[in-house]
This record gives C-alpha cells, sequence and structure tokens, in this order.
C-alpha cells in the first residue's frame, strides 16, 4: 500500500478487503495497513478523508473476521486518533512504530502514552543505530509501556547497516535485557 496507496487507488481498498478474508482463514490476527512513499497522509486532508471512508467500509468486517487494521505512518499519535474516532471501530489501531516517530521529531514516550488502548503492535528501530546505541531509550519506552498496559507483538525492524543477522541478533539481544 505505499507504492499502490489505500488513498487514491482503488486496488488497494479491493486487497484490503480481501486481505480480511484470508486473515481469518489464516488466523492471522493483525493487518499492518503502511501509509508511506505514495500512500503518505501527513499533511493530506483528502487522502485521510479518502482513508477514513475506506476503513468505515472496512471495519466492520474486520471486527466480524475478529482482525485488527493496523495503521502505520507518519503522522502523530493526535492525527492517527482523530482517524481512529471517525472510523468508530476498535478494528482499527496504530501500529506503532517508534523509529518511524522519533525520525519525525514526536515525544514518543507522550504518543504511547496518548495512544493507550489503541496500539495493536510496535515496530522497534532506531535510524541506523543498533537498538540501545541510538537516539531511542528503550528503557523509557519500556515503561511508557508497561504504563499503559500493552502486552502484544513488537516487531524487530533492523536499521543498522552492518549485518542484517548480527544486527538482528544484538536488538533481540538488548531487548530480552529491557523487556525480560
Amino acid at each position: 500500500m505505499n507504492n499502490i496507496p489505500l488513498k487514491s487507488d482503488p486496488r488497494a481498498a479491493i486487497w484490503l478487503l480481501d486481505a480480511l478474508d484470508v486473515m481469518q482463514k489464516l488466523g492471522v490476527k493483525v493487518l499492518l495497513v503502511a501509509q508511506f512513499y505514495k500512500g503518505d497522509l501527513k499533511g493530506d486532508a483528502a487522502g485521510i478523508d479518502r482513508t477514513v471512508d475506506i476503513l468505515k467500509e472496512a471495519a466492520p468486517r474486520a471486527e466480524k473476521a475478529g482482525v485488527i487494521l493496523g495503521l502505520e505512518n507518519y503522522l502523530s499519535a493526535e492525527e492517527n486518533l482523530n482517524i481512529i474516532q471517525r472510523v468508530g471501530s476498535r478494528a482499527v489501531q496504530v501500529y506503532y512504530d517508534v523509529g518511524n516517530s522519533t525520525d519525525k521529531g514526536y515525544d514518543i514516550y507522550k504518543e504511547i502514552r496518548l495512544l493507550k488502548g489503541q496500539i495493536c503492535e510496535f515496530h522497534f528501530k532506531d535510524a541506523g543505530f543498533l537498538l540501545g546505541q541510538g537516539r531511542i531509550d528503550f528503557a523509557k519506552v519500556r515503561e511508557a509501556i508497561d504504563e499503559i498496559g500493552f502486552s502484544g507483538w513488537a516487531q524487530i525492524e533492523a536499521a543498522a547497516p552492518k549485518d542484517l543477522v548480527s544486527d538482528y541478533q544484538a536488538d533481540l539481544k538488548y531487548l530480552r535485557n529491557c523487556f525480560s
């Protein structure tokens, strides 16, 4: 949905609806609805309105299938909450990426708390750094996550440029220590 955007290409809306049936059959509970590149919503009021319309159509089907549509984008917590409120369904939540939000200058520790009950999963990365060696204080991330009572999945996205396997291993070791 980055190159064939939900906000502007009718194929993406069809794919989203088709994915709900597939998810139910496979037992998948969260669909990452990526909105980057051509699908970026930042500063695009018309694109946000179109996305809300599509999500309003998809949300009842997602609820019936028992799945969550997880929005990942460059919007602030407040902007994502506005979309969620407009859609009006627990089937639409935020797939929160601490790296993307840090890149955009958002206070991730505040945003996590603001999104209490609205985060379906996390992405952990830190723009070219191994986790724990960059800009993000994952002990503070852990505090915010504990405070909101989140107990779901967090995905590691390796963003350090060295060796992919060793980077993932180092990130996992760090996170196991931080989130033991």
